[in-house]
Formats: C-alpha cells, sequence, structure tokens
C-alpha cells in the first residue's frame, strides 16, 4: 500500500468507528481498547500495550521492523493491493500470524501485477511467482481457482460459506456509465454508489470564457491546439446539457444504468442532464517542416494536447485534482515541460511546478493538485479527471503490444471519478491484424474499442513541426 492508501484506510475505519458510536442500541464499550495506529518508521514506533486492541497500518517493509523489533504476534494480517505484492514479499508480514490467524487479501486481478526482474520457473499446478493475488484466484493456465463468478447477484453473505474468493459490487468511485464499462471485464456487474451532478456540465460550460492571451501562451501552434481543446470541452458540456451540437461524434453503444437502493431514492432523474464520463480524443499529428518525423516528436504534440486539457480544466473546476496517466515516461517529461510553458518559460519550469503542483505520483490531496505520472504509480489513486495518453503516430507500431495490455488500460480509465478523457489514434484504434496473435494484446484491443463504442469523440489534428 502507498502512504496515501493508509491514511484513507485508516480514515475510513475512524469513520466507521464513529457512525457504529453513534447507533443507540449496539454495544460500545469494547471500542474503549481498540487502538488504531499507522506506522511510518517501524523500527522507532512505540510498542504495542497489553491493554488494548491494536490495529496497525503501514507498508509491508515498515510493518516488518516493527513486529522484528517487538516480536508481535497478530491474530490477523489483511493485505491490500494484494494484485501488486509479491508471494516473498507479504511472508515478511505473514510469519506473525498466530496459529489460528486469518489472512485477507483484497485487491484487482485486471490491474498491474508487480514487476519482477528475473525470470522464474513456471509451475504445472499454481503460480507460484506473480502477486499474492494471482497465485490465489489463478492456476498457471489462467483459469480461476475458485468459481467466484457463480456467485449470486443477491446481498447475502451465503457464498462466504462455499467460496474464499469473492467480487465486490458496490463501487464509490466511478459514475454508473464508467462503472458499466469497466465490469464488461469482470464477472459481475459493478452497483454505482454515486451519480455524476450538473454541476460538472456547467462548469465546463464556463470555458467558452477561457482566453488563449488569459493563459500567458503565445499565438501559434499552441494556440490552435487550446482552441480545439476549448471546442471540445464545450462541446462535451453542450451534450451533457441535452444541447444540440455537431462536433462530437455520439457513442455506437449507450446502456443506461439502473441506479438501486438508496442512491436510487435520493439520485431524481433529471431531464436536462445527460450524465458522461467517457470521453475519447482521436489524435493525429503531422509535420510542416518535415515528412517523417520519430516517436518523440510525436509525444510533444500530444503532450500539448494534454496540456491545454489541463490548463481548460483547471479553469472550470479548479478545485478538483488530475491525473495525467502515461504508459512510458518519456511521455511524463513531456507533459510536464508542456505544462510548465503554458506559464512561463523554460526558466521558470521548477517555479511553474510549484504553481501547478505538478508532482510524480499522489503525495497527498492538495486543491487543484496536477499529478502526471506512469499508469504503474498512479495505481491504487484516483482523481476526478483523468487524461489517459494511449497515442502513437503513423507507421510506429514498436509499443502497440504494450500500450494494448488491458490491466495498463484498465487502470488508467478507472482513476476517473468523473470524467475519463482517452488520447489516442488510428494506430492504436485499427493496427494490424498481426498484432491479435498475441492472447493479452487482442484482449487490450477488445477493452480499448467497447471504451471507443462507449464514448463522445473528437478529432485533434496537430502540426508539431515546431517541437
Amino acid at each position: 500500500m502507498t502512504h496515501a492508501a493508509i491514511d484513507a484506510c485508516q480514515s475510513k475505519l475512524e469513520r466507521l468507528i464513529e457512525c457504529y458510536k453513534s447507533i443507540d442500541s449496539l454495544p460500545k464499550e469494547w471500542l474503549d481498547h481498540v487502538r488504531i495506529e499507522s506506522v511510518s518508521k517501524g523500527s522507532d514506533h512505540r510498542a504495542p500495550s497489553k491493554e488494548k486492541t491494536h490495529v496497525y497500518a503501514g507498508t509491508l517493509y515498515q510493518l516488518y521492523n516493527f513486529s522484528k523489533a517487538n516480536n508481535i504476534q497478530v491474530d490477523a494480517v489483511i493485505a491490500d493491493e494484494a494484485g501488486q505484492i509479491a508471494l516473498a514479499s507479504i511472508s515478511l508480514v505473514l510469519r506473525n500470524l498466530t496459529p489460528a490467524g486469518r489472512i485477507i487479501i483484497a485487491g484487482d486481478s485486471e490491474q498491474l501485477a508487480p514487476i519482477f526482474t528475473g525470470s522464474y520457473p513456471r509451475l504445472k499446478t499454481s503460480a507460484l511467482f506473480g502477486s499474492v493475488l494471482d497465485c490465489v484466484m489463478f492456476s498457471q493456465k489462467g483459469g480461476p481457482v475458485l468459481a467466484y463468478s457463480s456467485q449470486p447477484d443477491g446481498d447475502t453473505l451465503e457464498p462466504l460459506r462455499e467460496h474464499t474468493v469473492i467480487q465486490l459490487t458496490e463501487n464509490f468511485r466511478l459514475n454508473p456509465d464508467l462503472g458499466e464499462f469497466v465490469s464488461t471485464i469482470y464477472a459481475r456487474q459493478f452497483k454505482p454508489q454515486k451519480v455524476q451532478s450538473r454541476k460538472l456540465a456547467l462548469s465546463l460550460s464556463q470555458v467558452q470564457r477561457w482566453r488563449v492571451d488569459s493563459q500567458g501562451v503565445s499565438s501559434g501552434a499552441n494556440g490552435s491546439t487550446f482552441g480545439k481543446v476549448r471546442t471540445f470541452l464545450h462541446s462535451l458540456s453542450d451534450v451533457m446539457l441535452r444541447k444540440p451540437q455537431s462536433i462530437l461524434q455520439p457513442p455506437r453503444y449507450r446502456k443506461d444504468v439502473p441506479i438501486t437502493g438508496e442512491l436510487a431514492s435520493t439520485a431524481l432523474p433529471d431531464l436536462n442532464h445527460q450524465p458522461i464520463s467517457l470521453s475519447l480524443i482521436r489524435l493525429k499529428t503531422w509535420s510542416s517542416s518535415a515528412v517523417q518525423f520519430g516517436y518523440e516528436t510525436h509525444v510533444h504534440g500530444e503532450a500539448a494536447v494534454a496540456a491545454s486539457l489541463v490548463a481548460a480544466i483547471q479553469f472550470c473546476c479548479p478545485e478538483d485534482d488530475i491525473f495525467v496517466a502515461t504508459p512510458h515516461r518519456v511521455q511524463r517529461e513531456a507533459v510536464k515541460t508542456a505544462l510548465a510553458r503554458i506559464k512561463g518559460s523554460e526558466e521558470d519550469l521548477e517555479e511553474e511546478f510549484e504553481k501547478l503542483h505538478v508532482g510524480e505520483g499522489s503525495q497527498g490531496k492538495k486543491r487543484g493538485n496536477v499529478t502526471v505520472d506512469t499508469v504503474e504509480r498512479l495505481q491504487g489513486s484516483e482523481a476526478s479527471f483523468v487524461i489517459c495518453l494511449f497515442s502513437l503516430p503513423e507507421a510506429h507500431s514498436a509499443d502497440l503490444g504494450f500500450l494494448l495490455g488491458r490491466r495498463r488500460l484498465n487502470v488508467a480509465i478507472s482513476r476517473a471519478k468523473t470524467l475519463c478523457i482517452l488520447v489516442t489514434s488510428t494506430q492504436v484504434l485499427c493496427p494490424s491484424v498481426s498484432i491479435f496473435a498475441n492472447e493479452e494484446a487482442a484482449k487490450g484491443y477488445a477493452f480499448l474499442k467497447a471504451y471507443e463504442d462507449r464514448a463522445w469523440s473528437y478529432n485533434i489534428s496537430v502540426d508539431v513541426g515546431n517541437y
């Protein structure tokens, strides 16, 4: 777990305890003996008290250092983000379990696994050398160890008696339409616990008041890109407000997700609002100064689009967090440079990063935080707006297999709480048939096309001759 995830888990647990205490009919005396502690430096953390029941939250290595320093045993180990934990790593804390101890593993089998630098033997019986979650859920042939997909959809605990692997379906992050799309690769449909408000559409409509000059951007290629991005966001707000527009291409597939439970009584239908969480930009880069150009030149054009989107969204929704998710580090650096150029010159790079709160990973919540990082480092975090950069120039297919990894796409897209903007290109959306010889790439392509079918899309052309 990351430190941000640990803090979020601790806050959630403390909030649940307060909710429990607010119910008069429940016994509360036992809670007086419960102490929740975050272990940031295991070797120096205070020893447990015999009079208290302790709940310790921390990274694997800090909990290991803490247990080694105090020689303690625990009754339960809960491993979050288990899809990123190697089996050897979790052994650092499992050694502290009592003989009757319990293990609870939480994670997502459709997200990125830990990175291994070596080659390991392939076993016939089970996946021993992978993430903890993969080892529990899958055999070496790739099939589920336990048929958790056979569970009924009812809210019952009965499956717990038959299976040790269950899928939680309540989704507190994704809007219903984005949740419906993401759940296409899972056994059961997600149950949305939130809806998109009309406030987003009204906020995005303010983009028309955004002027290129007011952002300190000179005329030329940048100004052209800013204008196209402004048109895209304003058209998106028109669709949300059910106003006529002819700029965006409508989705080919649309499924209304039923709102059930307590949310159904509070989320009344709004005839003047159409919730949209999925959008797509087809990027075409070209050069007025060269017939051919390489991938790095294309990346600068892609970064210009991403930086324009960030600036426009910050103008419309200044209090919301924004992620820019990149498969490659070269894209990350290009976007950070483009963001700095929006406000000032190269000499003011560090100063502009501070003003925009640009970081490499979630270091904690900030007002209007802009986080530019690789998909791997964003896993486990969330933001209101997520801009995913998955495009390639024409006649460039070397990275297709990497970009079409379904787990990578899923992690990037599912970070979005409010709106996901996927920037891709024809080279990725219409690849050579040879790419489908790879089963994983074929799965990723099907997932990407399912997104395209559900998204409102827009075409942007960028001249990279000046980069």
